[in-house]
C-alpha cells in the first residue's frame, strides 16, 4: 500500500493494516480492503501470550481460503481435502496388501489427486478409482500385477476396474504407459506352479518361448497372461513336468480355450516343429506371418479353389452339352434328309423335273423352224438326254456335294421353328426396291433441246432464272 494513501470517503491519510488482512481508515473507520492475499507470513500473540499466524493459506487446488490450524474435533476440513485424504489412505492400504513398494503408492496418490482435480471421482466408486490409479503406477513401473489381482483383493468386478482404468487414461491423457511384455509374468507363474530346483531352467525355456512367439507375431492383440501361460505349459513339458491346463488356468487366470489357441498358433510356426534339443540349440532368424494374415490367406485360397472348381465343372458341362447338341443336330439333319429323299412329294417333283427336261429337249429337237435343226444331229441329242438311273445318280452326287449347305439350311429351318414355338418372332428384313422405270417411249424427248427443257422443268436450280424465257431459246433451237 502506498505511504500516502487517501481514503476515498473522508479524504484522510491515516490508513493502517490491522494485521488480519484488512486495511482501514482510522479517521472514518471505513474498510478499504479485506481478505488481502499476501506472500509474507506474520505472527501475533493472543491475550494469553500464545503465538498465532496471521493470514490465510490457499492451495493451488483449493477453491477458497481456509484457516491454518490443524484438524480439530470442533472443526472440519473441506470436502475436497477429505476426499484426497481418504483416497491416499485407501491407496496405501491396497499397496501394502499387494506388497508394493511405497514409491508406487506415492505415484498412485499423485494420479488420484489429478483425478480429483478433473472431477473424475464424481459419480464413481472410490475403490474403482483407487485401483485404477494404483494399476497405472504399476504399469509404469512394469510390475507383474494384473487387474484381476486388484479385483480379487477388493472383491469387485475386474471389468468395472478395467473400464475405469481406460476412462482414467483418456481423461488424464496418460500416454507413457508401456506395453506389457508377457515375460514379466514368467517368474510369477513359475513360482506358483512349484517346479522346485528346476524352476530356473523352466523359466529360461519359457522366456525363450516368449521371445520366439514375439518374432512370430503371436504377442500382438493377445493377452500377455495367456501367452505367458502357454509358454509355461510348454516349458514344463520340455522339462518333464506334468502340469495340466487347469493348473495353468488357475495361475494365469485366463480361459483354457485361450491357452489352447496360443498352443495351436505356435504349432503352425517353424519353431513348433522342432524337437526340444533342436529348439534349445537352434536360433531361428526367420519370422512367420501373423496368424490373422495366415488365416485370411487360407480362406481366400479356399474360396479361389472353390470358384475354379465351379468354373471347371461349368465348362465341362457346357462342352458336354455342346457335343451332345452337335451330335443330336447332325442326327436330326441326317434323318430329315433321308425322310426328304424318301418323301413321295419329293419324288414326284423329281419326276416332274425330269419330264420337263425331256419335254424341253424334245421341243428343241422337233422345232418347226428348220433353222434350229440345220446343225443338230440325232446322236448328239441322245447324248444330252439322261436316263432315270443317271438322274438318280446325279441327284445323289449333288446332294453329297452340297451336304454342308443343306445341313446349314436345315439347321436354320429347325431353329426358326424352335423360335416360333418359343414365341420368338423375328421381323423380316425390309429390302428397298427400286421403282420400276417407265418403259413407254411416248414421253421420251426426241432432241437435246427437249431433254434440257424437261430437266429444267423437273428441278429448279435457282429462283433468279426466268424459266419461261428459256422456251424462246428452245423454240429457236428447234427451228
Amino acid at each position: 500500500m502506498p505511504a500516502r494513501a487517501v481514503c476515498p470517503y473522508c479524504k484522510g491519510t491515516s490508513i493502517e493494516d490491522n494485521g488480519a488482512g484488512d486495511i482501514c481508515c482510522t479517521t472514518c473507520g471505513a474498510v478499504l480492503e479485506d481478505s488481502q492475499i499476501v506472500a509474507e507470513v506474520t505472527f501475533g500473540e493472543t491475550t494469553s501470550g500464545a503465538a498465532i499466524v496471521h493470514g490465510k493459506f490457499i492451495g493451488a487446488d483449493q477453491s477458497y481460503a481456509r484457516g491454518s490450524g490443524g484438524f480439530r474435533k470442533n472443526g472440519s476440513w473441506e470436502s475436497r481435502e477429505q476426499t484426497l485424504a481418504n483416497g491416499k489412505r485407501r491407496i496405501m492400504n491396497l499397496a501394502h496388501a499387494l506388497k508394493l513398494p511405497e514409491f508406487i503408492g506415492e505415484a498412485a496418490n499423485r494420479w488420484f489427486q489429478l483425478a480429483v482435480t478433473h472431477n473424475f471421482v464424481q459419480g464413481r466408486r472410490s475403490q474403482y478409482v483407487v485401483a485404477a490409479c494404483l494399476y497405472v503406477a504399476c504399469r509404469q513401473q512394469e510390475t507383474t500385477h494384473m487387474l484381476i489381482d486388484f479385483a480379487d483383493l477388493l472383491q469387485v468386478s475386474v471389468f468395472a476396474i478395467g473400464a475405469t482404468y481406460l476412462k482414467l487414461v483418456k481423461v488424464l491423457q496418460i500416454k507413457k504407459i508401456p506395453l506389457i511384455d508377457p515375460s514379466i509374468y514368467i517368474q510369477r507363474f513359475a513360482v506358483k506352479l512349484e517346479f522346485g530346483s528346476e524352476t530356473r531352467k523352466v523359466m529360461n525355456d519359457a522366456v525363450r518361448l516368449v521371445q520366439r512367439m514375439g518374432k512370430d507375431w503371436l504377442h500382438q492383440g493377445r493377452r500377455p497372461a495367456g501367452v505367458a501361460g502357454a509358454c509355461i505349459l510348454v516349458a514344463a513339458r520340455m522339462n518333464n513336468f506334468r502340469r495340466s491346463k487347469a493348473e495353468i488356468v488357475h495361475v494365469a487366470k485366463v480361459a483354457e480355450d485361450t491357452i489352447q489357441r496360443r498352443l495351436d498358433e505356435f504349432k503352425m510356426t517353424a519353431a513348433g516343429a522342432l524337437t526340444v534339443q533342436d529348439f534349445r540349440g537352434t536360433n531361428i532368424e526367420s519370422e512367420a506371418d501373423p496368424p490373422s494374415f495366415t488365416k485370411h490367406r487360407k480362406r481366400e485360397l479356399a474360396e479361389l479353389r472353390e470358384r475354379e472348381a465351379k468354373l471347371q465343372a461349368a465348362d465341362a458341362d457346357a462342352d458336354h452339352d455342346a457335343e451332345v447338341g452337335d451330335d443330336e443336330a447332325e442326327k436330326e439333319v441326317a434323318q430329315d434328309l433321308d425322310a426328304t429323299l424318301k418323301d413321295q412329294s419329293f419324288q414326284k417333283i423329281s419326276e416332274l423335273i425330269k419330264a420337263d427336261n425331256t419335254n424341253s429337249a424334245s421341243s428343241r429337237v422337233f422345232d418347226d423352224n428348220p433353222e434350229h435343226l440345220s446343225d443338230v444331229d440325232d446322236d448328239e441329242i441322245q447324248s444330252f438326254m439322261l436316263s432315270e438311273k443317271e438322274v438318280e445318280i446325279k441327284s445323289k452326287v449333288w446332294m453329297d456335294l452340297n451336304e454342308d449347305y443343306l445341313k446349314e439350311q436345315e439347321m436354320k429351318r429347325l431353329k426358326l421353328e424352335a423360335d416360333q414355338k418359343a414365341g420368338i418372332v423375328r421381323a423380316p428384313r425390309k429390302r428397298k426396291r427400286n421403282k420400276p422405270r417407265d418403259s413407254t417411249t411416248e414421253n421420251l424427248p426426241e432432241t437435246p433441246a427437249e431433254s434440257a427443257k424437261a430437266m429444267l422443268q423437273k428441278k429448279a436450280f435457282s429462283k433468279k432464272i426466268n424459266y419461261a424465257a428459256l422456251d424462246h431459246l428452245f423454240n429457236k433451237a428447234n427451228k
